[in-house]
């Protein structure tokens, strides 16, 4: 703690633009610290209380307005009652983390013990003595421009820590910035909280050197102040209730004899839909199951860092440097894991056009790949609104949950119109949705050119070379155009807030910007088709491992290739050019791989990723796509403590979240996802018949039809170019 008479240098200003300066009488301090150094925040000094004796002083002479008066005479109440030390006030003082610790070791969250301030033993029969915690977001400046330096070395132990606050880590972890947890009156206003902060701040360490802080409270939390259940949480239960009881019901009458099973009770019977997930299909492309599970279990790994990483933790330093090692590279470009889901959907894609003998009816085509989309996904919505802020509770939680849920109640509609990656991104209705409106729009272009493409050849493989060739160097125009970096790396910046992000805007969620990986997917499916019509059409064993040894190291290169630019200087022909080529080059060596695997055999890796439990894991990665983010989410909201961010601790939680987010997904499938893409097949399908009777008795013509005619009946390859 620092010495009471230097802390009349300090300038706190909230964002308001209002001030807090300490105005001390150095003389009386000076006189009563004349031969000490050390105070203490509660125990009698030089037969005073040093510190509470300085904030009663600084507090009476603050400009409280007549509406924080009652906060006023609480507050004063509180610390006198602190000074003869009864409970009550000791209780709530003892909540309150006396200074911010740990800051220039990357501990930006100051919590104090949320708990106790919310929970003591007295406050339903004592109500006048019940306080709130106040959470707020401090951002420090220095006041000494002028003499500001600086260093080479952030760390050289010599120079002024104004310097080291003020430095960025190579993870773009800030400093500067603090979230700051406090017990107060439950009568004080977020005003008078915001003062409060500022005056126990400048009797902090960081107060002694001038620093000025700007102070915002995010929110103040009481007990028993719980939201309400409301129509939106009674509505998502009544239709969890239903969809469970259809089930059910449907299960009991499709048994086998029974006189009311029918094609309805089909699509809800759980054994069925069950069983649809084993389906395992052969055509030599069965690495893609262990491609696909294995890509949305890092996704989990790297949310559940990053997510982590950017809540309460103690050692910040320490994953910071971890960023230079391998796995913190992998974490940083870990993107691209993206582009092997549109890779893989454009493949799928392209593979069942391919088997298609006749053009796609388009609206029909698209309204079904939109219902089997929008289940799943909707429910997800339906729950972030609804549900989540009911799960859960402490110090941070409201400031995670609420932003959440908010966006989610106002732009609900965007998700459903499958435009949210566009319209009002700034409050986008969960952050990883972006994905799924970009698979739609792909899907819809890319059918579209097909569909182009079977009444007009020539036109058709223009248009799609073209696609390519525009996909590919838009990114980099608009990388150019903003001055972006090549890449959006995942930092701790980007974690912390990633709607307040230009690029993540600009370039990241685009679907202008993404489609590159898809199309090169699509070419894929139609290359694989075309050499699989071929019979004895396989390589050698030699030429397969070189080919999927050639495709890992071009992953590799991309992948740890990305995350130098942080640290580098910012070279725009580079960056253009990296920004362009990063993702094609990604799916490229995506598509060697599955290549060299369908038509070779390549030891080890084949068997391992066409192992068949993989089948039905890879077809609940939707589901566990749309919810591992709200069990991480979770787990980081009700932290109390900060948290030592261990990877071996990480790996376990990430393992954790795969499990349940498997187990929420499966559920998902039985109850709403095989269902509904069962009636939607059923519906189609009946279409479908009459159209094709339709023709028969009028104008029978051989190129015209539908998509749906020449797929299996199978739901599992219906779905199958989702996640």
């Amino acid at each position: 703690m620092c010495t009471v008479c230097v802390i009349d240098s300090s300038v706190l200003a909230p964002k308001n633009g209002g001030s807090f300066a300490t105005e001390l009488n150095k003389t009386r301090i000076d006189n009563e610290n004349s031969s000490h150094s050390v105070l203490t925040k509660t125990f009698l000094f030089n037969g005073s209380y040093v510190y509470l004796e300085d904030v009663l002083y600084v507090l009476k002479n603050q400009n409280w307005t007549q509406e924080e008066q009652p906060c006023l005479e609480k507050t004063l109440t509180l610390l006198r009652s602190l000074q003869n030390f009864t409970l009550w006030a000791v209780w709530d003082w003892d909540s309150i983390p006396a200074e911010p610790e740990g800051l220039l070791y990357g501990s930006r969250f100051q919590l104090g013990n949320y708990d106790q301030c919310m929970d003591a033993p007295w406050y339903e029969e004592h109500e006048e003595l019940r306080a709130q915690y106040c959470l707020a977001d401090i951002h420090l400046e220095r006041t000494d421009q002028s003499s500001r330096k600086q260093e080479s070395d952030p760390y050289d132990p010599y120079q002024s820590a104004f310097n080291l606050i003020e430095h960025k880590t190579s993870y773009r972890r800030p400093l500067n910035e603090l979230i700051w947890g406090v017990c107060v009156p439950a009568e004080c206003p977020k005003e008078s909280v915001t003062r409060l902060m500022g005056i126990l701040l400048a009797h902090s360490h960081l107060g002694t050197a001038g620093l000025r802080a700007n102070v915002s409270v995010i929110s103040c939390e009481k007990k028993n102040e719980q939201p309400e259940y409301d129509l939106p949480f009674y509505s998502f239960v009544a239709m969890v209730v239903l969809l469970t009881s259809v089930a059910i019901l449907c299960t009991i009458l499709n048994r086998k004899g029974s006189k009311y099973r029918n094609s309805i009770t089909r699509a809800f019977d759980m054994n069925e839909n069950a069983r649809n997930l084993l389906t395992m299909n052969k055509e030599g492309t069965e690495v893609l199951y262990g491609i696909r599970f294995l890509t949305i279990c890092v996704i989990v790994v790297c949310h559940q860092f990053g997510l982590s990483n950017a809540g309460p933790v103690s050692n910040g330093y320490r994953v910071d440097k971890d960023v230079l090692s391998v796995m913190g590279m992998f974490i940083l470009h870990n993107d691209v894991s993206v582009d092997t889901f549109f890779w893989l959907s454009g493949f799928l894609t392209a593979t069942l056009l391919s088997k298609s003998k006749r053009s796609p009816n388009l609206p029909i085509a698209f309204l079904k790949r939109y219902i089997r989309l929008m289940v799943a996904y909707g429910i997800a919505v339906f729950y972030m609104a609804a549900v989540l802020t009911y799960t859960g509770n402490g110090p941070v939680w409201k400031a995670i949950t609420d932003v959440e849920a908010n966006a989610c109640r106002k732009n609900w509609w965007l998700n459903l119109l499958m435009v949210n990656n566009y319209i009002d991104t700034e409050n986008m209705c969960i952050v990883i949705a972006w994905y799924i409106p970009c698979d739609f729009h792909f899907y819809v272009v890319t059918l579209t050119m097909y569909w182009i493409y079977t009444k007009c050849k020539t036109v058709g493989k223009i248009g799609l070379i073209s696609l390519l060739i525009g996909s590919i160097v838009t990114p980099g125009i608009i990388n150019y155009i903003h001055n972006l970096p090549p890449v959006q790396l995942f930092t701790y910046e980007f974690y912390s807030d990633p709607r307040r992000h230009e690029q993540f805007h600009l370039t990241y969620i685009k679907s202008h910007t993404r489609y590159a990986a898809y199309l090169v997917g699509v070419f894929t499916g139609f290359l694989f088709v075309r050499l699989n019509a071929v019979r004895g059409r396989k390589i050698s064993q030699k030429w397969a491992v070189l080919g999927a040894g050639a495709s890992i190291l071009m992953m590799g290169s991309i992948l740890f290739s990305g995350p130098p630019f942080l640290w580098r200087g910012y070279n725009m022909v580079e960056s253009v050019l990296y920004a362009a080529l990063n993702r094609p080059i990604w799916c490229c060596s995506i598509s060697l791989f599955v290549l060299s695997c369908s038509f070779g055999h390549v030891p080890v890796l084949k068997g391992f990723l066409s192992w068949k439990p993989f089948v039905p894991l890879s077809r609940l990665t939707y589901g566990l796509y749309l919810i591992h983010p709200a069990i991480i989410m979770r787990n980081v909201a009700i932290t109390r403590n900060l948290q030592h961010h261990d990877n071996f601790y990480q790996l376990i939680a990430s393992f954790g979240a795969i499990f349940f987010g498997l187990l929420w997904s499966f559920f998902l499938w039985l109850l709403a996802e095989g269902p509904f893409n069962n009636l939607a097949r059923l519906m189609f399908m009946s279409r479908m018949k009459l159209e094709e009777k339709r023709q028969d008795e009028n104008k029978p013509d051989g190129n015209t039809g539908h998509l749906q005619d020449n797929l299996p009946p199978t739901v599992h390859v219906i779905d199958s170019s989702k996640i």
